[in-house]
């Protein structure tokens, strides 16, 4: 299978916060690539907050919680897909836009979708967090990075993404890899999205959190990336949890695209 350079080069500095924003059983990873953070969620599971408690009183613990109860992976590169399914992480995988997702209303707890916004056009991108805000039920996580494209230009001027060379596995990386756009955290917080240190409850108070947050932000690992999180809170509402029929399928993918 080609596609080796295609492993994704996401940050995973902000994987504590992520696990830790998750509620509910129910997860779809929107943009899952290679399947890294299935694969954490699953093999993290009691870094959570849905499986944290599981491990308070390990002999009373229901076993049924100790791991996701439905766990769905959805990109749109047949490859990275693969190899997600080679790992066996998801429950469910497909091919589908993070802007036409194919399920139905409330069919998540959470959402979360790690460095994927900023490869879509705005437009597309802000159709695909509506589309979220139906999906899921409880919670959407995303992160995205402080300065995706220049904010006169908007284009991605990174200098390795203008090599010239006819490798077909390179021109497909350079093109994934791309950013089409960018969300200040102004922008994300009109789209009702807490955004940085307000999230993530690190356990410091008063001026010490302030101090956290300065240096962070200018220094530490909030200096490129937003972590942004939508409360959704919907009251519980019935779903009947369908799997989307596909019309088509890819290496027996189901795909939506």
């Amino acid at each position: 299978m080609r596609g080796h350079l295609l492993v994704g080069i996401s940050p995973l500095q902000k994987v504590p916060e992520v696990l830790w924003e998750i509620r509910g059983k129910r997860i779809l990873d929107v943009g899952c690539g290679a399947g890294v953070y299935g694969y954490l969620i699953r093999n993290q599971w009691h870094s959570t907050w849905a499986g944290r408690d599981q491990f308070r009183n390990l002999a009373a613990r229901d076993v049924n919680n100790d791991k996701p109860a439905f766990l769905a992976g959805v990109d749109i590169r047949i490859n990275d897909v693969l190899r997600s399914k080679y790992h066996n992480v998801y429950d469910y995988l497909c091919l589908a836009n993070a802007s036409h997702l194919p399920f139905p209303t409330n069919f998540v707890d959470t959402i979360i979708c790690i460095e994927v916004l900023e490869h879509l056009k705005k437009q597309d991108a802000l159709k695909a967090i509506e589309d979220f805000k139906r999906i899921a039920q409880r919670q959407i996580i995303i992160t995205i990075p402080k300065d995706a494209v220049e904010e006169i230009t908007e284009t991605d001027e990174r200098a390795y993404l203008k090599i010239d060379t006819d490798d077909p596995e390179v021109l497909e990386f350079i093109k994934a890899e791309k950013h089409k756009s960018r969300f200040s955290q102004k922008e994300l917080q009109k789209l009702g999205f807490q955004v940085g240190e307000t999230i993530y409850d690190n356990g410091l108070k008063g001026y010490l959190k302030k101090i956290r947050r300065i240096y962070r932000n200018k220094f530490g690992r909030n200096k490129f990336q937003i972590l942004a999180v939508c409360h959704l809170n919907k009251p519980d509402n019935t779903c009947n949890y369908e799997l989307p029929l596909a019309k088509k399928f890819v290496n027996e993918i189901p795909d939506f695209r």
